[in-house]
């Protein structure tokens, strides 16, 4: 699988002319080591993502086990309050769904920049807090690790589309074509797939909780930290910007191609997190009342795993598909994996390992839509209003993500396959929204032009990355038409 690299832009002409340029040693300063890696910042903003939405999942499974043992019939170490299932694991989106549409909108408005670096303080705060002070009686630390996780949910929301905006920057010298910048985004979103296992790593006793929850501000720091060092560049908009953004911002089409990024998004996280969120809980009605702690860890893992090479997978396949054909099977594959694991579960409930296979399909086909829902805003909205719009759609999955966490409590007494046909349905409906919404053949232009608004927009088709060591030695310049 090819890294996190460049590719050829596209030239304003319609051709581009490759010119050898000598390398001179030494001269590979802040500007062009920052070029050669321009998705560090993306790549770990996504791992950070995932990681600190996945953690509350593993955490609460530690704090309610007891001599790493967990079911129903343990006496917890951390007994939870009657509200604590409603509210813990939907925090962190209903803050996200905050982060989402102010960081997207202050990242147009103010720059990539200065929006991570708020963002991901606020992650680092919401890591720590839920870290250090939650001490004292069960219920005292149930509450400050609910509000911990709202604070930390705004900045882990803001990374969506500022991490997808900032992975479409190549650098000075480099024009970036829609299709780069939609590559570049998947790329950076594979890293949301060991941030979603590294959890479940670290899940090995009931004294680990704290610790679990605290090391999700290392990631943030790193991207708040490396953010700080870059070069302040003149972020704020020209006026003649301005007007070409809230131009952009007024277009219908736009807002048409909204309902199909937004809402196909919408209907995945609903299947994605009732499903990621609640796998402990899931493993263990496949598996048993009772189960160690480590196991369930093992099981998790193993699932997560299959999730990686499914996004792997998905990045190979993407510039032969495109993303629309990619979302809009990958839903109606989901489907079908949640009827099969519902049909297995309620006429084989005593084959476990077949549902866990089951399972284990289930995850492999979420991540065929997962990567797709992030590269579709990057592809099919302007970069002057990108970040905003790839907000809402984040926004509008989260949600999602929200309905998932209630609607998976609310079925579970009617029985896990409701739960897993509910899901089929609305994957169906994802597709439907991703088939009837989106239009992946017009397609527009990274850099906004004051001069060209409202003109034809040219057809880009995803195509293969050229290798980041080639845009140290060549440079692409614009034949003269």
């Amino acid at each position: 699988m090819a890294g996190l690299e460049p590719m050829l832009p596209f030239s304003k002409g319609g051709s581009s002319q490759l010119e050898l340029e000598p390398f001179q040693e030494g001269t590979l300063g802040t500007s062009q080591e920052k070029q050669c890696c321009p998705g560090f910042v993306s790549a770990c903003s996504n791992f950070s993502i995932q990681y600190n939405y996945t953690s509350a999942s593993i955490a609460a499974a530690i704090m309610l086990s007891d001599n790493d043992n967990i079911g129903t019939a343990v006496k917890p170490d951390f007994p939870q309050p009657a509200w604590v299932g409603h509210y813990l694991l939907g925090a962190v989106f209903m803050g996200s769904v905050v982060g989402m549409l102010l960081m997207g909108y202050l990242g147009d408005l103010l720059g990539i920049r200065p929006a991570l670096i708020l963002a991901n303080g606020l992650t680092a705060m919401g890591a720590l807090t839920s870290s250090l002070l939650s001490w004292g009686p069960p219920d005292t630390v149930w509450t400050v690790i609910i509000a911990s996780r709202l604070l930390l949910g705004v900045g882990v929301g803001g990374n969506y589309p500022l991490s997808a905006a900032k992975a479409a920057e190549s650098g000075k010298d480099l024009q970036v074509n829609a299709a780069e910048a939609a590559n570049k985004a998947a790329y950076a979103f594979f890293w949301q797939g060991p941030g979603q296992l590294a959890p479940y790593m670290c899940a090995i006793t009931s004294l680990q909780f704290r610790f679990l929850l605290g090391i999700g501000a290392v990631p943030a720091g790193v991207v708040l930290l490396r953010s700080w060092q870059e070069e302040t560049n003149s972020s704020r908009l020209s006026e003649d910007e301005s007007i070409d953004r809230r131009a952009e911002l007024r277009n219908r089409r736009h807002w048409w191609t909204l309902i199909g990024t937004a809402g196909s998004w919408f209907f995945f996280d609903v299947a994605f997190y009732g499903t990621v969120i609640f796998s402990p809980t899931i493993l263990l009605k496949v598996f048993g009342e009772m189960e160690s702690l480590p196991m369930l860890s093992i099981q998790a893992a193993a699932m997560i795993t299959v999730t990686i090479i499914g996004n792997a997978g998905s990045l190979a396949v993407v510039p032969r598909l495109g993303a629309k054909a990619l979302n809009t099977m990958g839903l109606a594959l989901c489907g079908l994996a949640f009827t099969a694991f519902a049909s297995v579960y309620r006429y084989c409930h005593d084959w476990h390992t077949l549902q866990f296979c089951l399972l284990c399909a289930v995850n492999l086909a979420l991540s065929l839509p997962n990567i797709a829902t992030f590269m579709l805003p990057v592809l099919l909205f302007p970069r002057n209003v990108r970040s905003t719009f790839h907000g809402i759609s984040a926004a509008a999955a989260k949600v999602g993500a929200m309905v998932g966490t209630i609607l998976f409590p609310a079925l579970e007494d009617y029985g896990i396959p409701v739960i897993m046909f509910t899901q089929a349905v609305l994957c169906g409906l994802g597709a439907a929204c991703s088939h009837w919404f989106l239009d992946e053949s017009i397609s527009v232009d990274a850099e906004p032009h004051n001069d060209q608004v409202g003109k034809k927009q040219r057809t880009v088709q995803l195509v293969p990355a050229l290798p980041a060591s080639a845009c140290c030695f060549f440079k692409s310049r614009s034949s003269s038409s």
